[in-house]
């Protein structure tokens, strides 16, 4: 393997790593769906240019913390049916990041955006399915889409739909912002030797 795409290979993995830490420490902190999962999975279909390991890295990240709250925690990790939906959002949100062209600020805002709300129709849409909680009905599904907007009532990080839109701005102005600072010193190296080969 050439050393740059080693280099670019090793800043990325240490990127998306980042998104499966924040999910464990914000899930620990119960600021539930403010994480860097929707962002990490954004930044993989955007700078990962081998298309399969732009799905696979981020669909890992998120097992292995789905993994990681069953095993060590008092989180459930793995909670039935619905979360094949939670799987297909962070898909769709990879598939999102592939088709982006020019990854400016603006194209990167209303990415995050469009995927949070993805994830928030996709997700709800899971339990609306799997569980009992709303009659099967067209009238059911907008009751469970309505009830999950407030999530937790009284609390700044307890709303669903705002905290995974917040949470995507966030995390992907922290991964595009510290990818954009990191390459050239990454890659400066290897250009130099370019220069004087």
């Amino acid at each position: 393997m050439k050393k740059e795409t080693l280099s670019r290979a090793l800043l990325i993995a240490g990127l998306i790593f980042i998104t499966f830490i924040c999910r464990l420490l914000t899930n620990r902190m119960g600021i539930y769906n403010f994480t860097a999962m929707g962002a990490g999975a954004l930044f993989a279909g955007v700078v990962l240019k081998e298309k399969k390991y732009a799905y696979a890295v981020p669909l890992i990240a998120l097992f292995l913390s789905d993994l990681f709250f069953e095993l060590f925690t008092e989180i459930k990790g793995f909670y039935g049916g619905e979360m094949t939906f939670v799987y297909l959002a962070f898909v769709l949100t990879t598939f999102i990041g592939t088709r982006i062209r020019k990854a400016n600020a603006g194209n990167i805002l209303l990415a995050s955006i469009g995927s949070g709300v993805l994830f928030f129709l996709l997700s709800n849409l899971g339990t609306f399915l799997f569980r009992d909680l709303y009659p099967h009905t067209f009238s059911g599904l907008i009751s469970c889409y309505a009830a999950a907007i407030p999530f937790f009532r009284n609390d700044f990080f307890g709303n669903f739909f705002l905290n995974t839109i917040m949470g995507n701005i966030f995390y992907s102005g922290l991964l595009f912002g510290a990818y954009a600072l990191l390459k050239p010193v990454f890659f400066r190296e290897h250009a130099a030797e370019k220069q004087f080969a």
